[in-house]
């Protein structure tokens, strides 16, 4: 009776290892392909882009070469769309800043500041890539 018991409690701390090893290990795994997506910016999307069509579309040298001109047209193209109407955004995004706030704690409100101007930046840095790709 006592080794059933034994082997019952060793089962279920192997089953609980495998499920914390699981959530840690996806944990980590989403939180770097936050940061790695995030610290591109605009010009390594248009990178993963082309290594998407690249490799499922098998292209050649030659057609990599024809098709980079149009995805590079095409991005910036949705760029400029995107930011023709980024004033609208931002009185829509200040007026949900401002209500957010009054729902939060005022230890909560600086980490809502922090998020808000990584956005800000974010769009800096989408802006200055279109700005370069537009003197090319």
């Amino acid at each position: 009776m006592m080794s059933r018991s034994k082997l019952w409690a060793g089962l279920m701390v192997l089953f609980t290892a495998g499920v914390l090893t699981g959530i840690v290990g996806t944990l980590l795994y989403v939180d770097s392909e936050r940061i790695h997506r995030g610290a591109h910016g605009p010009a390594a999307q248009h990178e993963r882009i082309m290594k998407r069509l690249t490799r499922e579309l098998s292209l050649t040298a030659k057609q990599q070469s024809e098709i980079e001109p149009i995805v590079t047209r095409a991005h910036v193209a949705i760029l400029e769309l995107r930011f023709s109407h980024q004033a609208e955004i931002a009185q829509i995004l200040e007026k949900g800043m401002a209500q957010l706030k009054e729902k939060l704690s005022a230890a909560q409100q600086p980490e809502l500041d922090r998020m808000y101007q990584g956005l800000q930046q974010r769009w800096q840095a989408s802006r200055d890539y279109l700005e370069a790709k537009k003197k090319e």
